[in-house]
Order: C-alpha cells, then structure tokens, then sequence
C-alpha cells in the first residue's frame, strides 16, 4: 500500500491549486464587468503559460531539474527510459559492459514489479536506477491532480525502494512533460528531477540512422543523453551511440546529486 502524502506536499498542492484558479477567477470577474475582450487575454496568456510549461521539457515554470552536467564536465550521461524488460534490457547491459559504460536507467513501477531480478541485475552491475513513475500515463500525466500524481511518484518509489533496499534519487517524467502538481511530491520524497539535452527521438523513430544522426548533431561534453529501452531498435541505437563517444573520445559519469 502507497504512503499517503505527507501535511506538507498537501499544503503545497493546495496553495498551488487555489493559484491555478485565480486566472479562472479573473476571467469570470471581467466577463460579468463587460470587459470580454481583458477575459480572453487572461484566458488565451493563462493557457499558454500553462501548455509551454507542461509540454516542454526544460521548461522549469512548474519545479527545477537538472538537464545537463555540471560545466567543466568532460563525460556525458546515458539515460534509458521506460525498462525494464528481459527481451531488451539485458542486451542493454551486454553492450554497457563491453564499452565500460555506465547509465541511469529511469525504470517503470509497474514492469520492475514484474521482474525484480532484473532491476537488482541493473544495481549490481554498477548502473543507476531512477523513478519514472508506476505506470507511465504518457497522456496524461501533465494533467494529472496531486493524489494521482502521488500516487505515481510514490508508487514507483515505494516499488523500487523495495527491490533494491535503497530508495532512488532521481525522477523523470514520462515523455518529459512537467505537471503543476508534481513539485511537491518530489521535495517530499527527496527527489532531484533530471531530463536532457541531447536525443534522437528512439521513442517514435525506427530508422537507427536518422535517430544517430540526431544525437551526433547535439552530442558533446556534459550532455545528457535520452535514450529508450523496450523498442525493435533500442540495443541498435545504444551501440551507435556508445561508437559515437568512442570516437570523439567522450566517457559516461553519472550524475551527483546537486
């Protein structure tokens, strides 16, 4: 059974909600004035602010995250979302050790449930494990409301925390959209958000070539790199990548907690 969220991250839901209805307050105010036109600006600068801050990933409107490495990095860092899966995250981890290389696997509650050696196997191995929350709701995580959003963030903690004896420390959305509830749970649990700037769309392109060539164009030194696992081409494109650093003389590191 879940954790129910602690006072704070209500109280921080709460104030964020009565926030999220002033504009909506406003809007009504300057309709009954017959100020209609003054109505739909409020409403039309109210929802962009809203879709730019949930649908872009570095966005940081709705919470802080950390999208590349400290300056000065030489290495990058490898993240593979939305494992694991015992057709493909083993090959994954082939290929990691034949390069010496290291990642951040961001791990969905619900499938690590279902194959918890495999999430052990990744820990041992020397990689790290991440919060992608339980379920993956893809479509509508930038509108979830907070005890859903509890619901998801807590739910993959509790489950990987279970598995592995120690809790992860690092979230990443699904699909990288942010939700204006979701702040307060990560503060609650001790949560560092980490997206990315450097991908090859693997989630939606299966032509390895045109994904390399997208992360080639963005790669460099400190970049965080998106990757995916769970797809027909997901150990096609890791090993494209990892040739990629080796030819420009790049390592991985993962990333320290600020």
């Amino acid at each position: 059974m879940i954790p129910p969220a602690p006072a704070s991250c209500h109280r921080q839901s709460q104030r964020l909600f009565i926030l999220n209805l002033l504009p909506a307050v406003a809007c009504v105010l300057l309709l009954l004035t017959g100020h209609g036109m003054a109505a739909a600006a409020v409403f039309l600068l109210t929802f962009t602010i809203i879709a730019v801050g949930t649908i872009t990933p570095r966005c940081a409107l709705f919470g802080p995250f950390i999208s590349a490495l400290p300056p000065g990095s030489q290495g990058v860092c490898l993240s593979i979302d939305d494992g694991p899966d015992p057709e493909t995250t083993l090959r994954l981890l082939d290929l990691l050790d034949q390069h010496q290389a290291k990642a951040i696997f961001f791990l969905i509650g619900d499938r690590a449930a279902r194959h918890p050696d495999l999430v052990r196997q990744i820990a041992q191995r020397g990689h790290l494990i991440g919060n992608h929350t339980q379920t993956h709701p893809a479509a509508t995580f930038w509108v979830l409301p907070p005890q859903r959003m509890w619901a998801e963030v807590a739910g993959c903690q509790q489950t990987l925390t279970s598995i592995l004896g120690t809790a992860p420390e690092w979230f990443r959305p699904p699909v990288g959209h942010h939700n204006l509830f979701l702040a307060p749970p990560l503060r609650a649990l001790s949560l560092t958000m980490l997206m990315w700037d450097c991908r090859g769309f693997d989630g939606v392109e299966r032509a390895v070539a045109v994904v390399l060539r997208s992360i080639k164009k963005d790669l460099r030194p400190g970049a965080i790199i998106l990757l995916h696992d769970v797809t027909p081409i997901c150990a096609e494109v890791l090993s494209g990548t990892l040739d990629l650093l080796q030819q420009r003389g790049l390592s991985t590191q993962l990333p320290l907690k600020p």
